[in-house]
């Protein structure tokens, strides 16, 4: 077997390892929250279950993962998504009047 061929199967070898491995971490997280849910079922346990949400208010959530709660205000995520978005408009509003000001001089 050549060099060549050598590291065309390693590379295939290594896809393969890499997405067996994504496929048992998603089996293992189903097979845990199907088996959380049927032993809560089971004795009649009405707590948090493994991982939940729970809706409070307008835009406030709390979610349970693994007995531990934690509050998600959605406005504040809203307020920095928008922030962000705006940060990349001027940043490409700056590169597009960049590149017309070098082709306009490109032009003269």
């Amino acid at each position: 077997m050549s060099r060549v061929e050598r590291k065309r199967v390693e590379k295939k070898s290594k896809k393969y390892f890499k997405i067996c491995l994504f496929v048992q971490i998603i089996l293992l997280i189903f097979a845990l929250i199907a088996v959380d849910f049927e032993i809560r079922g089971m004795l009649g346990i009405d707590e948090y279950s493994l991982v939940g949400y729970k809706q409070l208010e307008s835009g406030q959530y709390i979610v349970h993962i693994m007995g531990e709660s934690h509050l998600v205000d959605m406005s504040k995520i809203q307020g920095q998504i928008n922030k962000r978005f705006a940060e990349f408009g001027e940043v490409t509003y700056n590169i597009k009047k960049s590149i017309e000001n070098k082709w306009q001089k490109v032009l003269q």
